[in-house]
Protein backbone atom coordinates (compact mmCIF):
# COMPACT_ATOMS: atom_id res chain seq x y z
CA UNK A 1 0.00 0.00 0.00
CA UNK A 2 2.61 2.31 0.83
CA UNK A 3 4.72 1.96 -2.75
CA UNK A 4 1.57 2.43 -4.46
CA UNK A 5 0.03 5.71 -2.32
CA UNK A 6 3.47 7.00 -2.62
CA UNK A 7 3.31 6.68 -7.10
CA UNK A 8 -0.24 7.57 -6.43
CA UNK A 9 1.00 11.33 -5.14
CA UNK A 10 3.74 11.45 -7.15
CA UNK A 11 2.01 11.24 -10.36
CA UNK A 12 -1.59 12.81 -9.13
CA UNK A 13 -0.95 15.19 -6.71
CA UNK A 14 -3.27 17.54 -6.44
CA UNK A 15 -2.62 21.45 -7.06
CA UNK A 16 -1.43 23.74 -3.78
CA UNK A 17 -4.87 25.62 -3.96
CA UNK A 18 -6.93 22.32 -3.01
CA UNK A 19 -4.31 20.43 -0.93
CA UNK A 20 -6.03 20.47 2.84
CA UNK A 21 -2.59 21.39 4.19
CA UNK A 22 -2.69 24.77 2.19
CA UNK A 23 -6.01 24.96 4.58
CA UNK A 24 -3.99 23.98 7.33
CA UNK A 25 -1.31 26.32 6.92
CA UNK A 26 -3.69 29.26 6.73
CA UNK A 27 -4.96 27.45 9.99
CA UNK A 28 -2.11 27.47 11.94
CA UNK A 29 -0.86 31.07 10.85
CA UNK A 30 -4.99 32.58 11.57
CA UNK A 31 -4.26 30.33 15.29
CA UNK A 32 -1.06 31.80 15.75
CA UNK A 33 -2.26 35.61 15.78
CA UNK A 34 -4.99 34.27 17.92
CA UNK A 35 -3.40 33.22 20.97
CA UNK A 36 0.34 34.83 20.12
CA UNK A 37 -0.33 38.60 19.52
CA UNK A 38 2.81 39.90 21.76
CA UNK A 39 6.30 38.76 20.73
CA UNK A 40 7.02 41.11 24.06
CA UNK A 41 4.78 38.96 26.38
CA UNK A 42 7.12 36.93 29.30
CA UNK A 43 8.70 33.86 28.17
CA UNK A 44 7.05 31.41 30.25
CA UNK A 45 3.58 32.59 28.69
CA UNK A 46 4.38 31.99 25.61
CA UNK A 47 5.59 28.57 25.66
CA UNK A 48 2.54 28.00 27.40
CA UNK A 49 0.67 29.19 24.34
CA UNK A 50 2.91 27.36 22.29
CA UNK A 51 1.89 24.38 24.02
CA UNK A 52 -1.75 25.20 24.08
CA UNK A 53 -1.56 25.76 20.26
CA UNK A 54 -0.12 22.27 19.17
CA UNK A 55 -3.18 20.17 21.01
CA UNK A 56 -5.59 23.45 19.67
CA UNK A 57 -3.95 22.85 16.01
CA UNK A 58 -4.16 19.17 16.15
CA UNK A 59 -6.74 17.77 17.89
CA UNK A 60 -9.66 18.58 15.77
CA UNK A 61 -7.97 17.28 12.47
CA UNK A 62 -6.75 14.15 14.19
CA UNK A 63 -9.97 13.20 16.28
CA UNK A 64 -12.20 13.56 13.00
CA UNK A 65 -10.14 11.43 11.44
CA UNK A 66 -9.97 8.75 14.61
CA UNK A 67 -13.69 9.11 14.31
CA UNK A 68 -14.10 8.20 10.77
CA UNK A 69 -11.64 5.24 12.04
CA UNK A 70 -14.61 3.62 14.51
CA UNK A 71 -17.08 3.45 11.57
CA UNK A 72 -15.09 2.36 8.46
CA UNK A 73 -15.40 -0.70 7.15
CA UNK A 74 -12.18 -0.46 4.94
CA UNK A 75 -10.40 0.92 7.18
CA UNK A 76 -6.76 0.40 4.63
CA UNK A 77 -8.65 2.35 2.25
CA UNK A 78 -9.13 5.28 4.95
CA UNK A 79 -5.18 4.63 6.04
CA UNK A 80 -4.42 4.89 2.02
CA UNK A 81 -6.11 8.88 1.60
CA UNK A 82 -4.68 10.12 5.10
CA UNK A 83 -1.14 9.15 3.62
CA UNK A 84 -2.28 10.85 0.14
CA UNK A 85 -3.11 14.27 2.23
CA UNK A 86 0.15 13.92 4.12
CA UNK A 87 2.47 13.75 0.82
CA UNK A 88 2.72 16.69 -0.98
CA UNK A 89 6.57 16.32 -2.13
CA UNK A 90 5.81 16.57 -6.10
CA UNK A 91 4.33 19.95 -6.00
CA UNK A 92 7.67 20.95 -3.54
CA UNK A 93 9.94 19.52 -5.96
CA UNK A 94 8.38 21.91 -8.67
CA UNK A 95 8.83 25.00 -6.78
CA UNK A 96 12.17 24.03 -5.97
CA UNK A 97 12.98 22.94 -9.67
CA UNK A 98 11.84 26.72 -10.72
CA UNK A 99 14.02 28.20 -8.93
CA UNK A 100 17.07 26.22 -10.18
CA UNK A 101 15.78 27.39 -13.87
CA UNK A 102 15.03 30.46 -12.55
CA UNK A 103 18.89 30.68 -11.81
CA UNK A 104 19.77 28.90 -15.02
CA UNK A 105 18.53 31.92 -17.08
CA UNK A 106 20.11 34.65 -14.78
CA UNK A 107 17.08 35.84 -13.40
CA UNK A 108 18.47 35.98 -9.80
CA UNK A 109 15.73 38.48 -8.36
CA UNK A 110 12.81 36.17 -9.83
CA UNK A 111 15.18 32.93 -7.88
CA UNK A 112 14.72 35.00 -4.75
CA UNK A 113 11.21 35.42 -4.56
CA UNK A 114 10.94 32.02 -5.44
CA UNK A 115 12.72 30.60 -3.13
CA UNK A 116 10.95 33.07 -0.37
CA UNK A 117 8.35 29.91 -0.33
CA UNK A 118 10.59 27.22 0.31
CA UNK A 119 12.69 29.02 2.91
CA UNK A 120 12.26 30.80 5.77
CA UNK A 121 16.02 33.10 5.67
CA UNK A 122 16.03 36.60 4.15
CA UNK A 123 16.86 35.59 0.25
CA UNK A 124 17.35 39.30 -0.55
CA UNK A 125 20.70 39.23 1.09
CA UNK A 126 21.77 36.10 -1.03
CA UNK A 127 23.57 35.81 -4.49
CA UNK A 128 23.26 33.39 -6.97
CA UNK A 129 25.79 30.87 -5.27
CA UNK A 130 23.61 31.35 -1.66
CA UNK A 131 20.34 30.43 -3.48
CA UNK A 132 21.66 27.66 -5.00
CA UNK A 133 23.33 26.45 -0.97
CA UNK A 134 19.75 27.07 0.58
CA UNK A 135 17.88 24.95 -1.92
CA UNK A 136 20.22 22.58 -2.04
CA UNK A 137 19.83 22.12 2.41
CA UNK A 138 15.89 23.11 1.76
CA UNK A 139 15.36 20.02 -0.71
CA UNK A 140 17.52 17.18 1.49
CA UNK A 141 15.86 18.07 4.78
CA UNK A 142 12.15 19.09 3.26
CA UNK A 143 12.42 15.37 1.88
CA UNK A 144 13.62 13.64 4.74
CA UNK A 145 11.29 15.22 6.61
CA UNK A 146 8.41 15.74 4.74
CA UNK A 147 8.49 12.42 2.47
CA UNK A 148 10.51 9.78 4.11
CA UNK A 149 9.46 11.08 7.73
CA UNK A 150 5.99 10.40 6.56
CA UNK A 151 6.70 7.20 5.29
CA UNK A 152 8.52 5.85 8.37
CA UNK A 153 5.68 7.14 10.64
CA UNK A 154 2.79 5.35 8.19
CA UNK A 155 4.66 1.88 8.56
CA UNK A 156 4.85 2.34 12.38
CA UNK A 157 0.94 3.55 12.84
CA UNK A 158 -0.86 3.89 9.85
CA UNK A 159 -2.45 7.06 8.26
CA UNK A 160 -3.41 8.55 11.31
CA UNK A 161 0.40 8.20 12.87
CA UNK A 162 1.84 9.91 9.39
CA UNK A 163 -1.05 12.94 9.31
CA UNK A 164 0.07 13.46 12.79
CA UNK A 165 3.88 13.58 12.34
CA UNK A 166 2.96 15.62 9.02
CA UNK A 167 0.76 18.31 11.15
CA UNK A 168 3.87 18.79 13.37
CA UNK A 169 6.28 19.31 11.17
CA UNK A 170 3.72 22.03 9.81
CA UNK A 171 2.81 23.64 12.78
CA UNK A 172 7.06 24.07 13.51
CA UNK A 173 7.88 25.12 10.05
CA UNK A 174 4.65 27.84 10.53
CA UNK A 175 5.95 29.09 13.65
CA UNK A 176 9.32 28.59 13.39
CA UNK A 177 11.15 29.59 16.47
CA UNK A 178 14.17 30.31 14.61
CA UNK A 179 12.30 33.70 13.64
CA UNK A 180 12.14 36.57 16.20
CA UNK A 181 8.73 36.81 16.41
CA UNK A 182 8.63 32.99 17.83
CA UNK A 183 11.89 32.53 19.39
CA UNK A 184 9.41 30.97 22.66
CA UNK A 185 6.13 30.45 20.90
CA UNK A 186 7.43 28.43 18.54
CA UNK A 187 9.82 26.14 21.09
CA UNK A 188 7.06 23.51 21.83
CA UNK A 189 6.17 22.65 17.85
CA UNK A 190 9.64 22.41 17.00
CA UNK A 191 10.57 20.29 19.79
CA UNK A 192 7.74 17.65 19.18
CA UNK A 193 9.06 18.26 15.14
CA UNK A 194 12.72 17.70 15.58
CA UNK A 195 11.77 14.55 17.97
CA UNK A 196 9.60 12.84 15.34
CA UNK A 197 11.62 13.40 12.83
CA UNK A 198 14.68 11.86 14.13
CA UNK A 199 14.02 8.65 12.50
CA UNK A 200 13.87 10.22 9.21
CA UNK A 201 16.67 11.99 9.20
CA UNK A 202 19.10 8.79 10.72
CA UNK A 203 17.69 6.87 8.09
CA UNK A 204 18.33 9.70 5.36
CA UNK A 205 21.57 9.74 6.59
CA UNK A 206 22.34 5.97 6.87
CA UNK A 207 21.63 5.39 3.04
CA UNK A 208 23.16 8.43 1.64
CA UNK A 209 26.24 7.57 3.94
CA UNK A 210 25.90 3.68 2.16
CA UNK A 211 25.48 5.34 -1.03
CA UNK A 212 28.29 7.97 -1.19
CA UNK A 213 30.99 6.12 1.32
CA UNK A 214 30.76 5.69 4.63
CA UNK A 215 34.78 6.90 5.33
CA UNK A 216 33.91 10.05 3.42
CA UNK A 217 30.96 10.79 5.51
CA UNK A 218 32.60 10.24 8.83
CA UNK A 219 35.86 11.90 8.26
CA UNK A 220 33.20 15.16 7.10
CA UNK A 221 31.41 14.72 10.26
CA UNK A 222 34.21 13.98 12.59
CA UNK A 223 36.31 16.92 11.48
CA UNK A 224 33.82 19.88 10.76
CA UNK A 225 32.65 21.09 14.40
CA UNK A 226 28.83 21.71 14.77
CA UNK A 227 27.22 25.24 15.40
CA UNK A 228 23.74 26.34 16.05
CA UNK A 229 21.98 23.16 13.68
CA UNK A 230 21.02 20.40 15.85
CA UNK A 231 22.35 17.16 15.46
CA UNK A 232 20.64 15.31 12.91
CA UNK A 233 20.21 17.42 10.97
CA UNK A 234 24.36 18.18 11.09
CA UNK A 235 24.64 14.57 10.02
CA UNK A 236 22.17 14.57 7.28
CA UNK A 237 23.91 17.48 5.96
CA UNK A 238 27.35 16.27 5.92
CA UNK A 239 26.43 13.15 3.73
CA UNK A 240 24.74 15.58 1.75
CA UNK A 241 28.01 17.73 1.41
CA UNK A 242 29.76 14.79 0.30
CA UNK A 243 27.02 13.14 -1.92
CA UNK A 244 26.30 16.78 -3.92
CA UNK A 245 30.16 17.22 -3.56
CA UNK A 246 29.81 21.40 -2.74
CA UNK A 247 30.08 23.10 0.50
CA UNK A 248 26.87 23.94 2.35
CA UNK A 249 25.82 25.44 5.92
CA UNK A 250 27.75 29.32 7.17
CA UNK A 251 25.41 31.89 8.70
CA UNK A 252 22.12 32.68 7.71
CA UNK A 253 20.09 35.93 8.54
CA UNK A 254 15.99 35.56 9.65
CA UNK A 255 14.96 38.70 9.32
CA UNK A 256 17.51 41.02 10.40
CA UNK A 257 18.94 38.48 12.93
CA UNK A 258 22.14 36.66 11.73
CA UNK A 259 22.54 32.82 13.15
CA UNK A 260 25.90 31.91 12.65
CA UNK A 261 26.28 28.24 11.69
CA UNK A 262 28.57 25.16 11.00
CA UNK A 263 30.39 25.46 7.67
CA UNK A 264 30.68 22.55 5.63
CA UNK A 265 33.23 22.50 2.89
CA UNK A 266 34.20 19.95 0.14
CA UNK A 267 35.12 20.28 -2.94
CA UNK A 268 33.66 23.75 -4.50
CA UNK A 269 30.63 26.35 -4.08
CA UNK A 270 27.45 25.13 -5.45
CA UNK A 271 25.67 25.98 -8.76
CA UNK A 272 22.29 26.27 -9.71
CA UNK A 273 22.93 22.26 -11.44
CA UNK A 274 22.96 21.17 -7.56
CA UNK A 275 19.93 21.66 -6.98
CA UNK A 276 18.87 19.25 -9.25
CA UNK A 277 21.51 16.74 -8.43
CA UNK A 278 19.75 17.10 -4.74
CA UNK A 279 16.87 16.38 -5.97
CA UNK A 280 18.27 13.34 -7.48
CA UNK A 281 20.24 12.66 -4.76
CA UNK A 282 16.56 12.42 -2.61
CA UNK A 283 14.91 10.69 -4.84
CA UNK A 284 17.69 7.55 -4.66
CA UNK A 285 17.15 7.65 -0.68
CA UNK A 286 13.74 7.49 -1.45
CA UNK A 287 13.68 4.02 -3.93
CA UNK A 288 16.16 2.52 -1.64
CA UNK A 289 14.01 3.06 1.13
CA UNK A 290 10.49 2.10 -0.43
CA UNK A 291 13.04 -1.15 -1.90
CA UNK A 292 14.12 -1.77 1.96
CA UNK A 293 10.42 -1.79 2.99
CA UNK A 294 9.14 -3.66 0.31
CA UNK A 295 12.26 -6.45 1.07
CA UNK A 296 10.77 -6.62 4.66
CA UNK A 297 7.18 -6.84 3.88
CA UNK A 298 8.25 -9.83 1.34
CA UNK A 299 10.40 -11.37 3.97
CA UNK A 300 7.26 -11.53 6.75
CA UNK A 301 4.75 -12.87 3.58
CA UNK A 302 7.34 -15.29 3.31
CA UNK A 303 7.58 -16.23 7.45
CA UNK A 304 4.01 -16.41 7.73
CA UNK A 305 3.51 -18.66 4.81
CA UNK A 306 5.77 -20.87 6.03
CA UNK A 307 4.36 -20.92 9.58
Amino acid sequence: MLLAVVLAANWFSLPAAYHPLTLFRYYARQLAKKVHPDPNRPPQQQLISGNLAVIVATAPPLLLCYSLYQFSELPQLLDALLLYISLDWQQQRKHILSVSDSLKRGQLMLAKEQATKLVLRDTSRLTAMGISKAMLESTVLRNTKLMLGVCCWFLVGGGIAALAYRLLQELAQQWNSKLPLNTHFGVPAAWLATITAAPAMLIGSVILALQHGINRCYKQIRQIPRLKINALSFLLLCCTSVAVRCNIGGPVYYGNTKLQRSRIPYQRDPAWQDIGNAVRVVHFVQLYFMLLALSVTLVQLALLWLK
